[in-house]
């Protein structure tokens, strides 16, 4: 099938490419008309939080509640208070009432807001309500209401807004990013293939397939929540594979055309061949996305599908652009050789027509000095038994590589060699190198951001900032206290409501309570509580448990009916513990899902069992980092950061999923450069370090693009979107070298043998798929099979001369 896909492609190249760049036009606009939409409102089915949150849909009000207007004026400044700052803010009040989608505007000057009024008088807010939800407040509709309140900007007040209107006009664009990682790609490939037109064509096909899933992406936000980090993360995630996968097809068209196929047919059998491991492994990321679904979060499923769409167009693109592609550029793609042929001898004056030329025995191979002295060091040193299969197959192996950083080189030839004569020395200081990097994450804890946490030049920072500094820390995240009565209250001053709002204002951490509202039909109330800390605080998520686990049950005992707290302190502890509980099945299933994969790609138990359990050491290790650098706050200045950061818990989990499917990629391209050699020359030693020395080079290459691409993210100023990238570029540079080049290789040659064991029964039941598109290889020997003899080598030719 493959086959046929890619060949199809190629001689229809310009169709082919036609398509994409079509679908590409259509899907940005339907962008273009519909928009893209994100949302950060999270649901919790099950909750306490998401209990008390449909409780309070009781209550009539705005789609998107009450937006914050923080309006501050200096130490030097007017007090608000002032005539002229009132006339100022009223006008500024009427006007944003006339923009589209604001239904209401109230005033710290009126009874329902004085609340918002700070002592000092320099900093109050005016509460906007709007007629949609915070997933449909845009950058555009925070500008409007912004532009409307320049009366009260024209008097001296500065105007800033917060809430989900900050959220809005906090939305930047990654572009530059993304720029900058395609930049730094380009110049790795160039680097590598020493051609232009080779180091784009990667570029390209991951370029258009970035731009199709991130449409998708942006028009799935109008039938589903779909966070403003999911579009991020696609992103990262989609450019990423969309480079390394073109990067590992290209590499073996160019040794196909190298190796005289025609354009067409090196097309083809790259899709075979790559291409099918191309899909295995991107197969294998989703498959670890899919795990997510055990969240049973909403929030969880719209992360990851995200990347996962990503990588399907990534996937796609590999397959039937990426050939289109190469029939199109053809033999421009070729390799350039690094040293020319040797020149023909000169024809005998009576020579007849030249036809084949056999290989003459006798012809001296450029190589064989190398290869020689190589052997007969080998063979010198007692204490290397084996040694001469293994530097041959080395040799050969970096020969046909031709050095490229696309192909291997010398540099992991002897990385390979020094790996194999002491693979004890390496497996043991590699991992504690791993134990080192991944022991902050001891201290690993789900915690909460806020507006706080935000850079310093954001709306929502300065919003922030200001409201704790005149209200407390805790106005920026009130908790909602909902109420379910079995019978209608008579009134606010109803006994059953009066309890419950005394035993608000005597708990410890509560530093203000609103007065209790009422649904029309009286069987509801609400009330709004104010923490004395704010909502990234510890403390604050121990108010919330003392609420639940103190207070309201001692309120409302003997009444029949029971309180919910919500708000984002309440929701942001609900999903941690959801996710705290969920982390270990989401573990195992990721383990079992890779094992599995492994096993029917490669049929090896120990292969599959060892590779799945190497795969956790480049996750632990980016657990330490991502621990010290922002919740410990080491080197947070570095990343832009003004102290440490608390990690929500979707960020490890989400990064668990997406590394583990990412390793999967290096795993299957080192496994079946090994298996290769092992299934033609039987020495399980040499087929490790030959693998290791034909992918080393690729591996290395696609990881440094990666990772390039990921710490641009840096360069954003939400504090998420640069765990994900400082975590992401963390795994993958350990991943591609400490555990490509080093764990793994040891660990299967202290195996031997036992790395290809697999029990009759599971070899009879076990389907037979193939990576590589080697269909009609034989199988790999189990670790109990007998090594075969070698073939003796046939004696030379006789020549019988007439005398």
């Amino acid at each position: 099938m493959f086959v046929s896909v890619g060949r199809w492609c190629a001689r229809r190249s310009k169709r082919t490419i036609a398509a994409w760049l079509l679908l590409l036009l259509a899907l940005g606009a339907a962008v273009a008309l519909c928009g893209r939409v994100t949302s950060e409102a999270v649901s919790i089915p099950g909750s306490d939080s998401q209990a008390a949150a449909d409780a309070a849909r009781a209550f009539p009000g705005s789609a998107s509640g009450k937006q914050p207007l923080v309006l501050h004026t200096g130490a030097g400044g007017a007090d608000l208070t002032s005539a002229g700052a009132r006339d100022a803010v009223a006008a500024a009040a009427r006007n944003i009432t006339g923009v589209d989608h604001v239904v209401a505007v109230t005033t710290p000057y009126e009874g329902a807001g004085r609340a918002a009024m700070s002592a000092d008088g320099h900093t109050a807010f005016l509460s906007v309500e709007l007629d949609v939800t915070d997933r449909d407040i845009t950058p555009e509709v925070t500008r409007r209401i912004v532009d409307a309140a320049r009366p009260a900007e024209a008097a001296g007040i500065e105007v800033t807004p917060g809430g989900s209107l900050a959220a809005a006009a906090d939305k930047g664009s990654t572009r530059h990013s993304e720029i900058i990682g395609l930049l730094a790609a380009l110049a790795i490939l160039w680097f590598g293939f020493r051609s232009a037109v080779a180091a784009t064509v990667p570029l390209i096909a991951a370029v258009v397939g970035l731009g199709v899933s991130l449409s998708v992406v942006g028009l799935l936000g109008h039938l589903m929540d779909m966070p403003s980090a999911g579009s991020t993360i696609a992103a990262m995630i989609g450019l990423g594979v969309g480079v390394d996968y073109s990067l590992f097809c290209l590499t073996r068209f160019r040794e196909l055309l190298g190796d005289g196929a025609s354009v067409e047919d090196a097309a083809a059998l790259t899709t075979a061949a790559s291409g099918k491991a191309v899909a295995f492994a991107g197969c294998a990321v989703v498959a670890a996305l899919a795990s997510l679904a055990l969240g049973g979060l909403p929030l969880l499923h719209a992360l990851a599908l995200a990347p996962g769409i990503a990588v399907l167009v990534a996937v796609a693109a590999t397959l039937t652009l990426l050939p289109a592609l190469f029939a199109l550029l053809g033999r421009s793609l070729a390799p350039t050789p690094t040293t020319p042929p040797p020149s023909a001898p000169a024809a005998a004056p009576d020579a007849v027509a030249p036809g084949p030329v056999s290989p003459d025995p006798a012809a001296p191979d450029a190589a064989a000095p190398d290869r020689a002295a190589a052997r007969g060091s080998a063979a010198s040193d007692p204490a290397e038994p084996g040694r001469v299969a293994l530097d041959s197959a080395v040799s050969d192996a970096a020969a046909a590589s031709g050095g490229s950083a696309a192909g291997g080189g010398a540099g992991w030839r002897r990385v390979a060699e020094r790996v194999a004569r002491r693979p004890w020395r390496h497996l043991t200081g590699a991992l504690l190198l791993v134990a080192v990097l991944a022991a902050p994450a001891a201290g690993l804890t789900f915690g909460q951001l806020d507006g706080g946490d935000k850079v310093s030049s954001t709306a929502s920072r300065t919003a922030y900032d200001r409201l704790a500094h005149a209200f407390g820390p805790g106005v920026n995240g009130p908790l909602q206290v909902t109420d379910a009565l079995p019978d209608p209250a008579s009134g606010p001053t109803d006994p059953r409501v009066t309890k419950v709002t005394d035993a608000l204002a005597d708990t410890p951490g509560v530093a203000a309570v609103g007065p209790p509202q009422l649904s029309p039909d009286g069987r509801t109330a609400r009330w709004q509580v104010t923490p004395t800390t704010a909502p990234g605080d510890p403390e604050t998520a121990r108010l919330v448990h003392r609420l639940r686990e103190t207070t309201l049950p001692a309120a409302t005992a003997d009444t029949g009916h029971g309180a919910h707290v919500s708000g984002a302190p309440a929701a942001q502890l609900d999903l941690n513990d959801r996710l705290s509980r969920r982390l270990p099945a989401i573990i195992a299933f990721v383990l079992v899902i890779a094992a599995l994969l492994l096993l029917l790609a490669f049929r090896s138990v120990v292969v599959a069992a060892t590779a799945a359990v190497l795969n956790l050491v480049s996750v632990a290790a980016a657990y330490g980092v991502l621990t010290a650098l922002f919740q410990e706050g080491r080197g947070a200045g570095a990343l832009g950061l003004d102290g440490p950061v608390p990690i929500p818990g979707y960020v490890p989990l989400l990064m668990f999923a997406v590394l583990f499917g990412l390793s999967m990629d290096y795993e299957v391209f080192l496994l079946s450069a090994v298996r290769e050699a092992y299934l033609k020359s039987g020495d399980h030693r040499g087929s490790v370090v030959t693998g290791l020395a034909r992918t080393g080079g690729i591996i290395t290459s696609a990881a440094l693009i990666m990772v390039c691409v990921f710490l641009s993210y840096l360069l954003s100023d939400d504090p998420v979107v640069k765990m994900f990238g400082i975590g992401l570029a963390t795994a993958v540079a350990l991943d591609a070298t400490l555990v490509r080049g080093l764990l793994v290789p040891a660990a299967m040659i202290l195996l031997g043998k036992a790395n290809w064991w697999l029990p009759g029964w599971l070899d009879r039941v076990l389907p037979r798929i193939d990576i590589e598109g080697g269909d009609h290889a034989p199988p790999p020997r189990t670790a109990t099979e007998p090594e075969p003899e070698p073939e003796p080598e046939p004696a030379p030719p006789v020549t019988v001369r007439k005398t």
